[in-house]
């Protein structure tokens, strides 16, 4: 998975490359016409020497365009070689993922949800995303605010008869002792399987299936199991 993290920030590098090349030949355009333009001046009417002057601060500025163009590709290349070890060292952590979806495995899931303050019913509807039929509805949920709450799904429909394994939609729903809506938030919690550099963003490719941008990640977890960091992030399914 390295070696896609490294081609895709070579890819970056050869952009940065070409536009300095392009800079760098038009500075040495600029100084031959200059010089040329010196060599060829009539003796009996020298180049004026303000017109001069302006030219040589246009020369420098030229110059200084160069030299700030392959600073710019330097520190872009040290950017994404340190990108490129940051996604490689997430890979096998389990990380707390804002989601939609959720996996069902040997009759458990890794669907989790955050609930905000004043919440007196939380439910989950679990939808087959290929025919977008409810298979589940888990009512009873926790209500405890501030904590990532487990979506017990033990991999039944509602008729009692087990389902199969594989990735499926979950909308959730909060509402409070006078009837209106808490806001409550969808989480994975799921391993990295590969990290992908594109564009100039870190994403992770998760265990089951799915795709994340590192900004949406709301907590790693160390090999002890204790959570490394973390930091809430809401969605526009969230209710």
């Amino acid at each position: 998975m390295v070696d896609l993290v490294s081609a895709s920030a070579g890819s970056t590098a050869t952009g940065s490359t070409n536009s300095l090349s392009a800079l760098s030949e038009d500075y040495t355009r600029f100084l031959t016409l200059l010089t040329a333009q010196i060599e060829n001046q009539d003796p009996l009417a020298p180049m004026d020497s303000t017109q001069f002057v302006s030219q040589l601060a246009q020369l420098s500025q030229v110059e200084q365009s160069v030299k700030t163009n392959s600073n710019l590709e330097t520190l872009s290349a040290q950017f994404s070689a340190l990108t490129a070890t940051t996604g490689a060292q997430m890979i096998g952590r389990e990380v707390t993922v804002y989601s939609e979806t959720l996996v069902l495995s040997d009759g458990a899931s890794d669907g989790y949800y955050l609930v905000g303050d004043g919440a007196t019913e939380v439910t989950a509807e679990i939808y087959d995303p290929l025919t977008e039929r409810v298979v589940r509805t888990l009512t009873g949920l926790s209500t405890e605010a501030g904590e990532l709450q487990a979506i017990d799904w033990d991999g039944l429909d509602d008729s009692g008869e087990k389902v199969l394994d594989g990735t499926y939609s979950v909308t959730l729903t909060a509402v409070g002792s006078e009837g209106e809506d808490v806001s409550v938030y969808p989480y994975r919690r799921t391993t990295v399987n590969e990290a992908l550099f594109s564009d100039g963003e870190l994403y992770y490719r998760l265990l089951g299936g799915g795709t994340v941008a590192s900004g949406d990640v709301m907590a790693v977890r160390s090999s002890t199991g204790a959570p490394s960091c973390c930091g809430a992030r809401s969605g526009s399914a969230a209710r």
